[in-house]
């Protein structure tokens, strides 16, 4: 059974990310004495982060799993009504197989390899 997430970046997310890895300092040219950011440059620079990450193309994971693709839809759907938001999309999480359909074995463990796919509902069946 294949369970589904949502994936995509909403500014909510690029924000509490750039707040994450912004530091508090710069480096100031001297040797072990970096210089504290004021808390308004450091806004700036959360903001900036943020911009950049939203302009860029990673992706995350963005609600809890679901037991079927039409739970993911409608978190989709609150998603976009709430605020910005690019890439969304709906991933299944199952074996991963190669171009002529055969699952990839996990070398190690001797079993397939499980993981994210990109889930596309079949016409007539499903969300869409």
């Amino acid at each position: 059974m294949s369970t589904f997430a949502v994936f995509g970046m909403t500014a909510d997310v690029a924000l509490a990310e750039a707040r994450k890895t912004v530091k508090t300092t710069k480096p100031s040219g001297k040797a072990g004495c970096p210089l504290e950011l004021t808390l308004a440059e450091w806004n700036q620079a959360v903001e900036q982060q943020a911009a950049k990450i939203m302009a860029g193309e990673k992706v995350k994971q963005l609600s809890q799993m679901f037991d079927a693709p039409q739970y993911a839809l409608q978190f989709m759907e609150l998603a976009r009504k709430t605020g910005k938001c690019r890439d969304l999309r709906i991933r299944a999480k199952c074996e991963i197989t190669d171009a002529e359909g055969e699952p990839v074995i996990n070398r190690k463990t001797k079993m397939p390899k499980v993981g994210w796919t990109d889930y596309f509902p079949l016409p007539g069946r499903g969300a869409a």
